[in-house]
């Protein structure tokens, strides 16, 4: 099963700059105007490593890649960053506000490991999104040029029985914080939102942090990009090693299913350019699928977020209406769902959503997703409907978010989960623990 091994992690020194201005949000999440205000921030910020930026007179010699490698080369040799004495794990505590829940703050713990690589088909890392091409390729080029993990991917393990809850809160109580950052939410920004980063180097404590994990999977929740990038590499390499080397193993956080700080956010859906006649009939095609509850604008939170936690649910919002849907079970035959996906997968709402939906009433298939730019993702309802009723789309389809149970029962299927669907939030910052493994190899 699943092997995560301590290691001499690489972190800025918090005597020579503030934390809260060089680390970053990974760069999947960045866009362009935040990568320029992150370059602003700090001379040594992270986003240097991560997405450095596209210059004028790039060539295969010198580009954003090499840069991001003397960077890292960089802040070695000058000690802004530094690697750690001996091999340990890192918890790392994020505290911040509910997204979702008005005035409700969150704790979340992740362990920062590494964690051995596993392809897909031995089934002890699980998957639960497709990935595309050309992101693993520019992560390759990032991997080759730096030869390090400049940031952790994120997944989640099963902690029924609290185990290795209990052996973090032992390790704490021997530690005192590392690294500790507080940054404006993103969500409301007169609120912190906290980092902290706890070293735990105890043999004992390590020894059995390996040997409860060696009984567990890891369900990855973030970056599988960057998990089939390092396995790509290491084909690059030989394959795996024995004894296992430093490009053996990938930085990943990792968290419990069970930690009440885990939160997963909604994307909704926006449309447009529907053909009129569809968009006119819309009620009436609905109701060969759904029962469908008319309702004012003001009316759909409420009723979308209303009944079950299993309950399936979903809302169409138009101008100056909306339509809650619910599944009609009896007229929901097996052949309209596709039957090369497991049953878990087909009883998302986000499924029901694109096959009854999106596919069957207003005629865009998964392929049509895959090129179209009629549709486009939101995580924020009020910006949906904004976005609806200034006549930018002609309709929303706005979600509950898929719970975690949903998403560890689709990978363990061995299934995938829709495009845009899981949003974990918040996501694990960058530039607080790296790996190098030219360092790493040197021990």
């Amino acid at each position: 099963m699943a092997v995560v091994q301590p290691f001499r992690g690489i972190h800025y020194d918090p005597q020579r700059v503030n934390l809260a201005d060089v680390i970053s949000p990974p760069y999947d999440v960045l866009s362009a105007e935040d990568q320029e205000d992150l370059y602003r921030k700090h001379p040594y910020n992270i986003v240097r490593l991560i997405l450095n930026r596209e210059e004028v007179g790039d060539n295969e010699e010198f580009n954003r890649y090499t840069r991001a490698a003397a960077f890292l080369e960089d802040a070695l040799r000058a000690g802004v960053l530094v690697q750690d004495a001996q091999p340990c794990l890192y918890a790392y505590l994020q505290r911040f506000p509910h997204p979702l829940q008005s005035g409700r703050v969150c704790e979340r713990w992740a362990l920062l490991v590494a964690l051995k690589l596993e392809p897909y088909e031995n089934g002890v890392v699980l998957p639960h999104e497709e990935t595309h091409t050309k992101a693993k390729e520019d992560r390759l080029r990032l991997m080759r040029a730096t030869k390090a993990n400049p940031e952790p991917i994120y997944g989640l393990y099963e902690d029924a029985d609290g185990a290795i809850s209990a052996l973090l809160r032992q390790a704490l109580q021997t530690t005192s914080p590392l690294l500790t950052a507080a940054l404006p939410s993103p969500i409301n920004p007169d609120i912190r939102e906290e980092h902290i980063v706890y070293a735990c180097a105890a043999p004992d404590l390590l020894e059995s942090f390996q040997v409860q994990f060696h009984q567990k999977r890891v369900w990855i929740a973030d970056g599988h990009h960057r998990y089939e990038t390092a396995l790509n590499y290491q084909r690059e390499q030989g394959g795996p090693s024995t004894p296992p080397r430093p490009h053996d193993f990938i930085l990943m956080g990792l968290t419990a299913f069970e930690d009440l700080g885990l939160v997963v956010l909604p994307t909704h859906r926006l449309v447009r350019n529907i053909a009129s006649e569809r968009l006119e009939s819309l009620g009436l095609l609905l109701e060969r699928h759904f029962h469908v509850f008319p309702m004012e604008l003001a009316a759909a939170r409420d009723w979308l977020n209303a009944g079950a936690e299993t309950e399936r649910r979903f809302v169409v919002v138009l101008p100056s209406k909306a339509y809650g849907l619910r599944p009609r079970e009896e007229v929901l035959p097996e052949s309209i769902l596709p039957e090369r996906h497991s049953e878990a997968w087909r009883r998302l709402d986000v499924s029901l959503l694109q096959v009854l939906v999106l596919d069957c009433t207003l005629g865009i298939s998964w392929h049509d997703l895959a090129h179209t730019e009629d549709v486009a993702y939101t995580r924020n309802e009020e910006e949906a409907v904004q976005l609806v009723q200034s006549g930018a789309f002609q309709l929303a389809c706005l979600l509950r978010p898929p719970r975690v149970q949903e998403i560890r029962d689709v990978a363990a299927a061995g299934d995938k989960m829709p495009q845009k669907s899981t949003y974990f939030y918040p996501k694990l910052y960058s530039g607080l623990i790296l790996r190098s493994f030219p360092l790493e190899e040197r021990e």
